[in-house]
């Protein structure tokens, strides 16, 4: 019984569609589709089979054009992603007076010479960073071997530029991540009571989107509303707008996608 049903169904489902779909296309099957008289003819399926192909064909005629239209639709998508891959990963903020100026590590000079300049153009007082985690570091000192951290390296570069010693602030913290930067500079303006009600950013520019979200997300739990500027340092030879020609600047964009979408699944929840 339930097999009858079925089949039933899906002969009116059959009969439904292809009404429609002939009817749509002027094709004429002698009423064995139409006339209700003849539906249960036994033969019906032989005597419009050649119309039946007719009908088969200019449907998977019409599929085809539509599924090539998706495709160039996709495709075309596709180009302006390409395109402009680049230049969407970068947030660039014009410069106001701040509290602090938070430079991350993990990319070579390029980022405290970016804080160097704005320390030196006035827009804060401060400049602020937090020690990271090297693989290898300490294996060498468990061996008695003593090498500056990044963060010390870059406290250095700032003083031999001509930054006060007491303007730049190295944080504990080991982080691995600009996640855990970003946690670690929560936490210290938890301890400053007052006075740091907006921060400028610095990073390198293929790093500079990613970094302003986590540090918005992180400093959004804060008992005050602290603004993040980012202002990515102009040192770095990122080429945004030619990311492709570039191997380097292939495995950044790539990269900063990939941990985008871990952010925005995995880490703003947590």
């Amino acid at each position: 019984m339930i097999l009858n049903r079925i089949t039933r169904s899906f002969d009116e489902a059959y009969h439904t569609y292809f009404v429609l779909y002939t009817e749509s296309r002027n094709i004429d099957f002698g009423g064995a589709f139409t006339n209700p008289e003849r539906r249960n003819e036994p033969n019906r399926f032989k005597l419009v089979f050649p119309d039946l192909l007719q009908a088969g064909a200019l449907f998977v005629k019409a599929k085809k054009k539509k599924a090539l239209f998706i495709c160039l639709i996709l495709l075309a998508l596709l180009a302006v992603f390409f395109r402009y891959a680049g230049v969407d990963i970068v947030a660039s903020d014009s410069p106001e007076k701040a509290d602090l100026i938070i430079v991350l590590m993990g990319s070579g000079p390029d980022r405290i010479l970016g804080a160097v300049d704005l320390y030196e153009q006035g827009y804060a007082p401060r400049i602020v960073m937090v020690e990271n985690w090297q693989p290898g570091y300490e294996l060498l000192e468990s061996r008695g071997v003593e090498l500056p951290r990044d963060a010390e390296l870059a406290a250095s570069v700032g003083v031999q530029l001509g930054v006060p010693e007491e303007a730049i602030i190295i944080l504990p913290g080991n982080a691995r991540s600009t996640q855990d930067e970003a946690l670690i500079i929560n936490q210290y303006l938890k301890e400053q009571q007052a006075g740091v009600d907006k921060v400028l950013l610095v990073s390198s520019k293929f790093h500079s989107k990613r970094s302003a979200k986590l540090f918005r997300w992180a400093l959004g739990g804060l008992d005050r509303e602290v603004k993040v500027l980012s202002c990515p340092t102009t040192y770095d030879d990122f080429n945004a707008a030619a990311w492709w020609q570039s191997r380097e600047d292939a495995k950044r964009v790539v990269s900063e996608y990939v941990k985008l979408v871990n952010f925005y699944l995995v880490d703003r929840w947590r």
